[in-house]
């Protein structure tokens, strides 16, 4: 997800036909997001149990590793599948929100643990917005991007860092960095991806 102004917004969405997840974004993270107990709630629509076993367990590790890098994951209540652009947060996740929310001189739909923009949701082609879709969305993203994340084993450093370069077209928050959104270090993500692969 990118930061744009409205301008720029529109150029990069005419340039991506409204494919990529890199058009809009927000600088901030869930880091000292305090949510009360009532915006914590959530349905069964976004419950994360839903996504439990959708995708192998180590393409599932670099699927944390995006949403630790949009700084979604473990935010909410619900791991991230109910968050919104500027962190508010939704109860239901049966469509996605298409709220187009302003903060600090920025706009955007995104939303889920992926932060997918609206327009980005609709050409998924995904029956609902449900966590288990979530991760099939991100996996398709991950496809048309041409990044490498195998199922069958764990991948090496120089795989991970190519897959890596070639997602970082959709979510601007990898390294290296190409929309210039602050994003982590390729070494910190590293660390994550081994951690949920079951080590590297």
């Amino acid at each position: 997800m990118k930061i744009s102004n409205f301008a720029t917004v529109a150029a990069v969405a005419f340039a991506l036909s409204g494919i990529a997840c890199t058009q809009e974004s927000s600088e901030e993270t869930t880091d000292n997001w305090d949510f009360s107990e009532d915006e914590l709630r959530v349905g069964d629509s976004c419950s994360p149990a839903r996504a439990a076993g959708v995708i192998p367990k180590k393409q599932k590790a670099f699927l944390d590793t995006i949403a630790f890098a949009e700084g979604t994951r473990n935010a909410g209540g619900a791991d991230g599948y109910n968050v919104l652009f500027s962190f508010k947060l939704v109860s239901e996740c049966t469509n996605h929100p298409n709220q187009t929310i302003c903060r600090s001189g920025y706009c955007s739909t995104a939303a889920g643990r992926y932060q997918f923009l609206s327009k980005t949701w609709k050409g998924l082609r995904l029956p609902t917005f449900k966590p288990e879709n979530q991760e099939r969305g991100a996996m398709t993203l991950l496809k048309w991007r041409k990044a490498v994340v195998p199922a069958d084993h764990t991948m090496t450093a120089t795989e991970f860092k190519a897959a890596m370069d070639r997602a970082s077209y959709e979510w601007a928050s990898l390294p290296p960095g190409r929309y210039g959104q602050p994003q982590k270090s390729l070494s910190a993500l590293r660390a994550v991806y081994c951690s949920g692969a079951g080590g590297c």
